[in-house]
């Protein structure tokens, strides 16, 4: 595509933002809309494979219904003479691979602060069913304010099917691989856990874990080596901290986090001074492989000694040395009924010391809900043992209509579980500068508007100045301030 050009009448071409192994990134402006947005065009030479375009399609089109102040919004989905495109969100910025290089050191706060966002838009897709499966620095977004969107969901799945060998397509994505992946094996929910933990590994240390010859050597070390530990880089970098990289890159999915959410949650608290003393976290399958070894080693050697002592017996033991036997036996009573006395002691201490732990309250974080539906934010709260509260309401510049905006007590404090939460949420923007709509698409301007909160009404009127569908006339004169959610636009529209 070259600058000037349109697809579909209404996207012009401003000119390149990149180039992937699947498809094209272009700058261009929406007509209808006079917004900026990035059009992603699938490479030419994949525009006749019809299982890439369904899978384009498909992904592109549920990937739609993830809207997250930390995700990039898809817009729309279409073609244009052959040629298959997305229209996504535009974020003036740079990716957060190129953020690292710049800002590295980061501070860890800071990281902590970043993570989260990442974290809470894969929890939203990974609460839709949709696993990114190619989630890297590269596909997340940093805007000038420092919030960063996620991109590529939904079109990383379909680059499922392409091999290690074609490495313009895949060397960019290997060094953040899970190891099942690496085996071949399908991506989990638990595969993006470990891609975000090889992210963490990257903003802490500047580096990726793994480096190779190429692809494949890359991706043998991903199932085959230990993570190196940050610590080592890094001896400053709480351990508590550490270990969040830990558990996310396991190398067998089920010692890795659950959930994302649980991720967050552990995330949350990594600098947290309580946590100053923890201990190195090691995989409890690691842990298990190694009591096992050493157990069959025991096993082996009681059997060695066991049979000894059998054949020994059995070469010496006279009818006559039998009673000597019996009669030891028998000879400290006392020290028996002491035994088991200290024994009963012991068990009663524990258990009483164990009721007084288990009558403590447990204690758990507020998860971060900001941006959520109140189904999901609903949900996300009962998952942290917490009860929701009352939903108020309140106008929001940031937060989208109908998106939390808070919740009281606030994200990230410890509190007890069981405790009431309360959720604000977003009645959108409160006040809102209205366009003129006059020539454009009413579908489009409707729908636009009422994501805003306005309520839209339309009056069908019989001309031949203006194509059908488009708008002819605005009850509210265009450059006029006013709350969405108490106006009604009215419009009337050519048929």
């Amino acid at each position: 595509m070259t600058p000037n050009q349109t697809l579909n009448g209404r996207y012009r071409i401003i000119g390149s933002l990149g180039e992937g192994g699947m498809a094209d990134v272009y700058l261009a402006h929406d007509l209808i809309l006079n917004r900026n947005v990035a059009v992603k065009l699938l490479r030419f030479d994949l525009q006749n494979d019809d299982k890439t375009i369904q899978r384009f399609q498909r992904e592109a089109l549920s990937t739609t219904e993830l809207v997250h102040p930390n995700i990039v919004s898809v817009y729309d989905v279409g073609t244009d003479n052959g040629l298959h495109y997305l229209v996504m969100e535009y974020v003036d910025g740079t990716d957060l691979k190129q953020y690292i290089k710049t800002h590295f050191p980061i501070p860890y706060q800071q990281v902590v602060d970043i993570m989260e966002q990442i974290l809470s838009g894969v929890a939203t897709a990974h609460a839709h069913d949709i696993i990114h499966r190619d989630l890297k620095p590269q596909n997340v977004l940093m805007d000038k304010n420092g919030n960063a969107k996620i991109s590529d969901f939904g079109v990383a799945l379909a680059q499922e099917e392409q091999t290690l060998t074609q490495t313009n397509a895949v060397v960019g994505s290997v060094h953040y691989l899970s190891p099942e992946q690496a085996r071949g094996h399908l991506a989990t929910k638990r595969s993006d856990i470990y891609s975000l933990g090889i992210i963490l590994y990257e903003m802490l240390t500047g580096r990726v874990p793994f480096e190779g010859e190429n692809a494949v050597s890359i991706a043998i070390k991903h199932y085959q080596n230990q993570i190196p530990y940050v610590r080592d880089f890094d001896p400053r970098i709480p351990q508590a901290l550490e270990n969040v990289v830990l558990k996310a890159t396991a190398k067998n999915p089920f010692d890795r986090y659950n959930n994302v959410t649980e991720m967050a949650t552990d995330l949350s608290t990594a600098l947290s001074v309580k946590r100053a003393d923890e201990k190195r976290f090691v995989a409890p399958s690691v842990t298990d492989q190694t009591i096992i070894a050493d157990a069959s080693v025991f096993e082996s050697a009681s059997k060695d000694v066991a049979e000894i002592k059998a054949i020994s017996q059995k070469k010496t033991q006279t009818p006559e040395t039998k009673p000597s036997v019996k009669k030891r036996r028998n000879r400290h009573p006392l020290r028996k009924k002491i035994a088991i006395f200290f024994g009963l002691l012991v068990l009663f201490v524990s258990g009483i010391a164990i009721a007084f732990y288990l009558s403590f309250p447990k204690v758990v974080t507020i998860p971060n809900v900001t941006g959520m539906t109140q189904i999901q934010a609903t949900e996300t709260l009962k998952n942290h043992d917490l009860k929701v509260g009352r939903i108020t309401k309140t106008g929001s510049q940031k937060v989208a209509y109908k998106r939390v905006v808070e919740t009281l007590p606030t994200k990230k404090k410890q509190v007890q579980a069981g405790v009431t939460v309360n959720i604000v949420m977003s009645e959108g923007p409160n006040s809102y500068v209205v366009g003129n709509y006059i020539g454009s698409s009413y579908t489009q301007v409707a729908k636009h508007l009422r994501a805003k909160g306005f309520k839209v009404q339309r009056d069908v009127v019989q001309t031949t100045q203006f194509d059908r569908g488009k708008i002819i006339y605005q009850s509210v004169v265009p450059d006029q301030v006013v709350v969405p959610r108490v106006t009604t636009i009215r419009f009337s529209v050519a048929n």
